[in-house]
Order: C-alpha cells, then structure tokens, then sequence
C-alpha cells in the first residue's frame, strides 16, 4: 500500500530524529542506574551540582558523584551540620576552591576532615569541619557564600585558604565583558564568573557529558578550555609576575571577608596556600594567596604557611600534590591537618 507524503515525511522523522534520542535516553537512563547501584547514597541525588541564580551553579544539598558526598548545607561532608552546637564542641568551616575541596580524594581523605579527626581527638566527637570548598571558586564566591552560612551557623573558626583561582575568574569575567580594573576604580571588588564549568546545564545533568570530559574525549574530539579539576600544565612556563589588578581585588575582597567572620563571631585563620612552585603556572599563581597574608597581618589574624609542610618533608616533594602541584595527596592532605591544627587550631579549641 502507497502511503501518503506526510505519513513518509513524519516517519521519516521519526527515525532520522526519534531514534538517537531514544537512544541518547536510553544510554542516559543506563548511566544514572549504573552510578546510582555502584555509588549511590541513601537519601542523597546522583550530581554535586544545581543551579544557582547568585553564583551560576553551587553544591546541591545531599548530593553524591563517584567520589562526594554533601551535606544539607550544601557542604562536601557527609555529616550534617550539628544544629544546636552541643556544649563543648567547636564549629570550624573552611573556605576555598578545588584546594579545599581536594577534588582528587574521597570525602573523609580530603584536609578539612582530616583535621576534623584531630579536633575531634582532644575535644567532644561532635566537633565538626565543614568542608565549603568549590572547584574553581575565586574569593569572592567564598565570601558570597559565607554571607549566608556565617550568620546561621555561627562557626567558631574559619579557615580560609585561598588565592589559586584569582587569575581564572579575572580572565572569565574579561571574556564576560567585565573589566575587573573598572569596578575597583569605581569601588568595587569581590566580582566573580557566574559562567564555571559547572554552571553548564549538561555538565550537571547529563552523564554522557560528563563521560566525554571526564575521560578527555571531548576535549581530543571537539578542543576546549579549562575543565572543572583546574590543574595547572606539568611543564613550567614563563611567569608573567603577579597581576596587580587581581591582587588588588583579592586583597580588598579578603578585607571583607575578615571583617565579615569577626562580625559573625568567628576566629579568621589565614593559611598560605602549599604547592610546588617549579609545576606549570604555580610561581604566579600562589603569589595571591602569599602577598594576601600580609593584609591578613595587618588585621591581626593567624597566619600559618602551608609550604612549610613541602619544606619539612624528607621525600620526594610531589608525594605531597596530585600532579596539579596545589592538590594535596592524601599523604599531603593528612600532614597539612597535622600542621593547621598544630600551628593554629589548638590555640583557639584546645
């Protein structure tokens, strides 16, 4: 039987169109069970990402990928925040980016739960640190985020640890059309990208995507910029010096952040940011977070240096670092626990 011409035409669609997104669905569908029955966490949803209209995108409430776990906060720690504080036990939250995060180690391996562990030794077991690092989050997405956790939580420490990203979000706000130069100019500062990697709707929600990066084929397929684990070039490369624009920024933004945790009442303590100079674009890149300690000084906080831990190390230095040169390993991440709490922590919750 001759059918009509817009029965082919419809038919014809339905394969030409029909069939891969089925097929693209289907696929979909097999990647979200196979993540949910090999890593998934009862009562937590498949992808640590959600959209956000402040920051772009920002850590959904329990939430799990292949290696993280977050909290009802939106914090990578697998605890929820204590609520009300029991008596005797201390509230620390620390700030940064991939850094703090330590996209690189499972949940608990990561430093700010390593030192929880060495909190929690001499004091009540209800100690917590929460972990709000964000992978590629500049300072002023950090303190964004501590304007609304600070005033709820009332932590009793914050650490920030911070400055790797700096140069990145000044760069992605350039491409935005935003001169960072003309908003401190005009008394600004504390500007950030809404636009990261993870502000996009099928990195968060698609697996195929994600997939595709993951494992480095899209980027060998279709080319592409930084991806979200910001990991510096293993080659070093010419240093172009710090940018004084960026640091200005940085510096002011850092200003505000302190004042905000004192306000908040909270102790501020300033870690310098640890890695290995001699790894792509670390010499520049680690300036930010070393040249903001003196602002930090100047304000009376503690400030401790986590190079000290690269310097006192016996080994091969790189033990310490993924291959970023900035991401502690989990050896790193335990002796950099050790330090913080040692240098810092113990003073104000012996």
């Amino acid at each position: 039987m001759d059918l009509p011409l817009w029965k082919k035409i419809l038919f014809s669609l339905i394969l030409v169109v029909g069939f891969p997104v089925a097929l693209l669905l289907a696929i979909e569908g097999a990647g979200y069970a196979y993540l949910h029955f090999k890593y998934g966490v009862p009562g937590k949803t498949y992808g640590l990402w959600t959209y956000d209209e402040e920051f772009g995108a920002i850590h959904a409430a329990n939430a799990y990928n292949s290696n993280s776990e977050t909290n009802s906060l939106g914090f990578r720690n697998k605890e929820d925040v204590i609520e009300p504080r029991p008596p005797g036990s201390y509230l620390v939250i620390a700030y940064g980016g991939s850094t703090t995060f330590c996209y690189n180690l499972e949940t608990d391996r990561a430093w700010p739960l390593q030192l929880q562990e060495r909190l929690r030794s001499r004091t009540k077991q209800q100690s917590q640190v929460m972990n709000a690092g964000a992978i590629m989050w500049s300072i002023g997405q950090e303190v964004a985020r501590a304007r609304h956790d600070l005033p709820r939580l009332k932590p009793d420490v914050v650490i920030i640890y911070s400055g790797i990203n700096e140069e990145a979000n000044e760069q992605l706000l350039r491409a935005e059309g935003i001169s960072l130069e003309r908003a401190l100019q005009e008394g600004k500062h504390g500007l950030f990208s809404r636009h990261l990697d993870q502000g996009r709707w099928l990195k968060r929600n698609s697996t195929i995507v994600r997939l595709l990066e993951y494992t480095g084929i899209a980027e060998k397929i279709f080319g592409g910029g930084p991806t979200d684990t910001h990991a510096p070039a293993a080659t070093p490369v010419a240093d172009p010096g710090i940018n004084p624009v960026v640091a200005e920024n940085f510096d002011r933004t850092l200003r505000e952040f302190i004042e905000l945790i004192r306000k908040n009442g909270a102790k501020p303590i300033y870690v310098i940011v640890g890695g290995l100079s001699e790894v792509g674009h670390n010499t520049q890149l680690l300036r930010y977070s070393r040249q903001g300690a003196e602002v930090a000084r100047q304000m009376g906080v503690p400030v401790i240096d986590s190079n000290e831990v690269v310097a006192a190390y016996k080994g091969n230095k790189h033990d310490l670092f993924s291959d970023s040169g900035v991401h502690w390993s989990d050896l790193g991440a335990g002796l950099l626990a050790d330090f913080i709490d040692e240098r810092a922590l113990k003073a104000i919750a012996p």
